[in-house]
This record gives structure tokens, C-alpha cells and sequence, in this order.
């Protein structure tokens, strides 16, 4: 199994989660990838094969949609007192769940769920 289809195999299990267990389900399946990577040496593979950053990366989204996170982040850093532009940059270059502590990801969260799906579909209807 290539990694490849081992992801959209994940992908399928996750669009079976019901909705309550969308956000676990995807945080499982990135952890298990990400495991994955680190014991079997994929991490070389992954970056040659792969031409774009998932959605999950915040670098990834929509100039609109980072702009509003990088508000939001500015401001929670600020808030606490560690808003300097390193760890704004570094909030940025990462995934949306990194940020799960610093502010409310529950709409991006849904965001991308939906890009996903809309995608699987378009996916599904193309196979035909």
C-alpha cells in the first residue's frame, strides 16, 4: 500500500465518523500518519510526491482565511504576552490543529471538512 492510498483510505474512514467525532477522527488520523512517517522513513517520499500542502496547513488556506487566523493568533499571543512575529510566524507555518490551545479552530475546522468532502465528490462523479 502506497502512502498514498493508505490516506485516502484514513480519508474514508473519517468521512464515516459521525459528526460529533469529525474533529477526533482527523486528529487520529494525523497523528497515525504522522507516527507512521517518523517509524518507517517516509518523511523524504512524502515531500518529493506531494506538490501541495493539505488543508489542514494554515499556509494552505485561503489568503482571507489566514489573514483572519493570523488576527486571531496576534491577538491571543498578545493576550498572553508572547506576541512576538517569531511565534506568530511559527503559528503560522503550522497546521490549524497546532493552534487548538491559542484560539477557536472549530470554524476552520468545519471549512475544511467541507472542502474535503466537496472534493471526494468531485473525485467520485470523475471515477464514473
Amino acid at each position: 500500500m502506497t502512502k498514498r492510498e493508505l490516506i485516502e483510505f484514513l480519508d474514508g474512514l473519517v468521512e464515516l465518523a459521525s459528526e460529533e467525532n469529525k474533529a477526533r477522527a482527523v486528529l487520529a488520523k494525523e497523528k497515525f500518519i504522522c507516527d507512521f512517517e517518523k517509524s518507517y522513513g517516509y518523511e523524504k517520499e512524502v515531500i518529493t510526491e506531494v506538490s501541495k500542502l493539505p488543508p489542514h496547513y494554515i499556509a494552505a488556506m485561503p489568503d482571507s482565511v489566514q489573514e483572519e487566523i493570523k488576527q486571531k493568533v496576534i491577538a491571543a499571543l498578545t493576550e498572553c504576552g508572547e506576541c512576538t512575529p517569531e511565534n506568530v510566524d511559527r503559528a503560522m507555518c503550522s497546521k490549524i490543529y497546532d493552534l487548538e490551545d491559542l484560539i477557536d479552530i472549530r470554524e476552520y475546522v468545519k471549512r475544511m471538512e467541507a472542502e474535503q468532502r466537496k472534493k471526494a465528490e468531485q473525485k467520485r462523479r470523475g471515477g464514473r
